[in-house]
């Protein structure tokens, strides 16, 4: 697509026409975005992450409870500061930095500052307007039931998923839900250049379990088994028998969220293939292009991490 033609996508023109701007205005494309779109913004000096969202009832998306969790995400600081937020449009302070990488979370001091940063989160009280609730074996119940009706996936397979959804759901202990991100993959965390690390992306932030979210940080990044224990050590402290098993519980239910949601937006997104197609190779180079290919990916780390369980638990 040109120059020329990007100039007249209908997204940007409206980007403009927002009142928060002065003077002139560039707009770059910003890479990576699986489920909406994304532009760096230049203006007078300064630089902003735009990002352009609407509802998406499958996936039960609200931007009203986006946006209200982005700014109560930005006033503890786990997130960047938030300047404007309406109808599906809002703009943040830009990270001079990164997205972060699985290897990073080798680094002990990157670790670090991400597990710190959903403490506060889950410790922090949310005053500024109403949060979905953010259930993950409700979320894999309609994903399964959604699939099934489109022929999506084996029906074995699909089988196989809401058992295991079912089973697990009566393992999990009783719990205080609390304010989570709830699509903690590598690329939803910045590094910037001063080492800290934040929060991005809150199409999921809502009220539910803080293991979904610990969880996430290793289920959604395939590096050494070792990490689960310092994110629990990190987090907690310390971690008996009872906690372990909760953990690996949910990380099971991250891997079938994750895999299920593939197969949905494979069948549902109203992105342009190009832009997905290149938001996968930035991410995951070595896997397949496309929603298949993420589909595919957390496949494997689910019978991956359901194998372990099965030879711990039973």
């Amino acid at each position: 697509m040109n120059d020329a033609a990007l100039m007249e996508d209908p997204i940007r023109s409206k980007i403009r026409t927002l009142p928060f701007w002065q003077g002139p205005l560039t707009l770059t494309s910003l890479i990576g975005g699986l489920c909406n779109k994304n532009f760096v913004a230049e203006n007078q000096s300064r630089k902003f992450v735009v990002r352009v969202g609407e509802d998406i009832p499958v996936h039960g998306i609200s931007q009203a409870s986006v946006e209200n969790a982005m700014r109560a995400a930005a006033g503890i600081e786990v997130s960047p500061a938030l300047r404007y937020a309406n109808s599906g449009i809002s703009i943040s302070d830009f990270i001079d930095g990164r997205h972060l990488l699985p290897s990073d979370l080798e680094n002990e001091m990157v670790l670090a500052g991400l597990v710190s940063r959903l403490r506060e989160l889950h410790q922090s009280k949310v005053d500024i307007g109403p949060l979905t609730y953010f259930w993950p074996f409700q979320v894999v119940r309609k994903y399964v039931r959604f699939c099934r009706d489109r022929s999506s996936l084996s029906n074995a397979e699909l089988d196989l998923l809401s058992e295991c959804a079912s089973s697990l759901e009566h393992l999990v202990s009783p719990f205080l839900p609390v304010f989570t991100h709830n699509d903690v993959v590598p690329q939803n965390a910045m590094l910037d250049v001063n080492g800290r690390v934040y929060l991005i992306d809150w199409d999921y932030g809502a009220y539910g379990h803080p293991f979904f979210d610990l969880a996430g940080i290793t289920a959604n990044a395939d590096i050494d088994a070792g990490i689960d224990a310092k994110v629990l050590e990190l987090y907690a402290g310390s971690a008996n028998s009872v906690i372990w098993k909760q953990f690996r519980i949910f990380k099971l239910i991250v891997n079938m969220r994750e895999m299920l949601w593939g197969a949905v937006q494979e069948l549902t997104s109203k992105l342009d293939s190009e832009r997905v197609e290149a938001g996968m190779a930035s991410i995951y180079p070595d896997e397949e292009r496309g929603y298949a290919g993420y589909t595919e990916l957390n496949r494997k780390r689910f019978h991956r991490n359901l194998a372990e369980f099965k030879t711990l638990y039973g």
